[in-house]
């Protein structure tokens, strides 16, 4: 290219584009969310003054622990075989008493291979319907 052409060549413009208004309205936006925030800030606190403070710390009490498991576990040991070592009637009027466990295993084994049959045949239903059955 020659010396005149580079010389008619137009120097580079500048933008069309208003800088200071959009660093101005950048800076408005970021101001009014700033505002916002501080506004929000002491409406919370007005309205929840608790809401700034940390929670007060607070501790959950010592388990109770066993002094002695050897003894507490011999103590309900004890409790849930005493039932099945002594006699006791469950319901006198019917004639039906619990028994220790080693007397009802002596008495099943004496029993022999029918050991496990029903001791007595169960009474028959009655005819008699109750009041209100359906027929």
């Amino acid at each position: 290219m020659s010396d005149r052409e580079m010389a008619d060549r137009a120097l580079p413009r500048s933008a069309d584009v208003a800088t200071g208004r959009i660093l101005l309205a950048v800076g408005g936006y970021l101001g009014f969310v700033a505002l916002g925030m501080i506004a929000m800030f002491f409406y919370v606190k007005a309205d929840a003054p608790a809401a700034f403070t940390p929670p007060l710390e607070r501790r959950f009490p010592q388990p109770s622990l066993q002094t002695s498991p050897q003894q507490d576990l011999a103590e309900i040991l004890l409790k849930q075989r005493q039932p099945l070592s002594e006699y006791e009637w469950m319901d006198k009027s019917k004639g039906l008493a619990r028994i220790p466990i080693d007397r009802a295993i002596d008495i099943v084994i004496a029993r022999g291979e029918r050991g496990y049959d029903p001791l007595a045949a169960s009474p028959a239903p009655t005819d008699q319907t109750a009041p209100g059955a359906q027929q």
